[in-house]
């Protein structure tokens, strides 16, 4: 079987969002499968993707940054047709969009669609401050509807999915993502110094994450004489524009240590994750430090309230502003003694919810697709 992943994502080379396709492109093609992706040109210096070269998968790249009236006619004309041919040349059995946002895939859906191609797509995230227009809402429900299945990492994202098209979908299924942590053997709690280290993972852009947020309450002057660190993990496109305004805001306190992937090692370092997300799918970060026994500070997007308890394994933000997460972040501080007996919490609801393999598992399941396909056209 010949199975086709599609990546639409632009906001940035690579993020959460970009794990759960490329390992399974791997596992497929580990397990005898033909595998061939199409991505965007600058995820070419990933390593995930030079990996995936190396076992074997075929890879296009797509033009990524679209500046200009004729470079977007390129894009548009002669760019889009050029995609859309290599795409047919592939004859695949199955074709796999996967979409950062619930719109970004729309016209690999529609061509899906016409030219009689079996496709599923994965939504990784809503954002609930923006909805599609009516015609393009319209659009978005013929495309969804024709898909073999709608897979979202939320069931919270599954229902905004509907309630945005204005249609109840048959073919949904929730899917987790993979994490980039062992379950097994949690990091131990920080050794008490006196300081109580908070992190702050994930892509730096305030507009998805929230940290902006977060550096206006540490600002705040209740905190100026508290013992707090932030340690700040990751890149992204406002990294130095986060940078001016910790400085603006005379935070002497906040650390950014850059991207890592020493996930235990984080958690070795610190006692809380705080994430005040606008909006998420389900966050790879909370995952983690949930399966390395840490509590968390988290805005209630997406499908974080899923699988945080408010008060047992975490402190939900009832919205992602600076008046409603300085009031968690208090209520948060008032019972810092409980955080090592919340994480572990944490890491128990972990362990009932969260799938040890969830990459084997959807995997196989778009073996079975396929093999439906198959069945469907005569063998």
């Amino acid at each position: 079987m010949h199975f086709v992943f599609l990546s639409t994502m632009a906001g940035s080379p690579w993020g959460g969002s970009e794990e759960l396709w490329s390992q399974a492109a791997a596992w497929l093609r580990a397990n005898g499968h033909t595998v061939s992706a199409s991505i965007l040109s600058w995820t070419l210096p990933v390593p995930r993707i030079r990996e995936l070269q190396s076992i074997g998968v075929s890879l296009s790249a797509r033009r990524s940054r679209i500046t200009g009236v004729g470079t977007r006619f390129w894009h548009r004309v002669v760019g889009q047709r050029r995609e859309y041919l290599w795409a047919l040349r592939q004859k695949p059995t199955l074709l796999i969009i996967s979409q950062g946002m619930h719109t970004e895939g729309l016209h690999w859906m529609a061509f899906c669609r016409d030219h009689g191609i079996p496709f599923v797509t994965i939504v990784h995230s809503i954002n609930e401050l923006w909805w599609p227009q009516d015609e393009v809402a319209d659009e978005l429900a013929k495309a969804y509807r024709s898909a073999l299945r709608v897979f979202n990492v939320s069931r919270r994202g599954q229902t905004l999915l509907e309630e945005q098209i204005g249609e109840r979908l048959e073919n949904c299924e929730v899917v987790w993502n993979p994490y980039n942590v062992s379950p097994a053997d949690p990091p131990p709690w920080p050794e008490c110094d006196g300081t109580w280290r908070l992190a702050s993972i994930g892509l730096l852009q305030p507009a998805v994450k929230g940290q902006d947020l977060l550096f206006h309450v540490l600002a705040r002057a209740q905190w100026a004489d508290r013992k707090v660190e932030l340690n700040v993990y990751g890149d992204g496109p406002c990294r130095r524009g986060l940078r001016r305004l910790a400085e603006t805001l005379q935070l002497s306190n906040i650390h950014f240590r850059g991207s890592t992937s020493d996930i235990k090692q984080v958690w070795a370092m610190n006692h809380m994750l705080v994430l005040p997300s606008r909006y998420e799918g389900l966050p790879l970060t909370l995952v983690e430090s949930m399966w390395c026994a840490r509590p968390a500070v988290v805005s209630d997007v997406g499908g974080i309230a899923e699988i945080c308890v408010d008060g047992r394994t975490a402190f939900l933000v009832p919205a992602p502003n600076v008046a409603m997460l300085e009031d968690t972040m208090e209520r948060a501080w008032t019972q810092r003694d409980a955080w090592m007996t919340m994480g572990k919490a944490a890491r128990a609801r972990a362990q009932e919810l969260i799938p040890t393999d969830p990459v084997g598992g959807f995997s196989r399941r778009l073996v079975e697709l396929a093999e439906s396909c198959g069945d469907s056209r005569g063998g």
